[in-house]
């Protein structure tokens, strides 16, 4: 990275930090365990675990996003989508939304809040 990315108003000024999420996927049971430490908007380190073979296959794909990209990437797309993608086979497995929300947070783009899905049956 250039001394000029650096100090771009685009990268600097944000409070980026390592955040943690636990993402309770439902009826599988296959919890994950996300942690995310920004270095800076651009860097993002992840360390992903879940007793899910299929997530830590992604995982080990996913050592780091640039989280600038992956908002740009668009709903559905990116980094973190894409090895999912090639990994996982349920197509509403919560674990993306999770991973990126823990790397928004730890970026400094989100503040940390919880976020949450309630089914329940009418």
């Amino acid at each position: 990275m250039s001394t000029s990315e650096k100090n771009s108003t685009r990268t600097r000024g944000a409070q980026t930090g390592r955040v943690r999420a636990t993402v309770d996927p439902g009826v599988c049971g296959f919890h994950a365990d996300i942690v995310a430490e920004a270095e800076s908007m651009r860097k993002v380190k992840l360390e992903i675990t879940s007793d899910c073979a299929a997530i830590q296959k992604a995982a080990d794909r996913l050592p780091e996003v640039n989280m600038l990209e992956e908002t740009r990437a668009g709903l559905g797309q990116g980094q973190v989508y894409g090895a999912l993608s090639e990994c996982v086979r349920h197509v509403t497995c919560p674990i993306g939304s999770g991973i990126l929300k823990a790397c928004e947070a730890a970026a400094g783009l989100a503040l940390p809040r919880d976020v949450s899905i309630k089914l329940e049956r009418e």
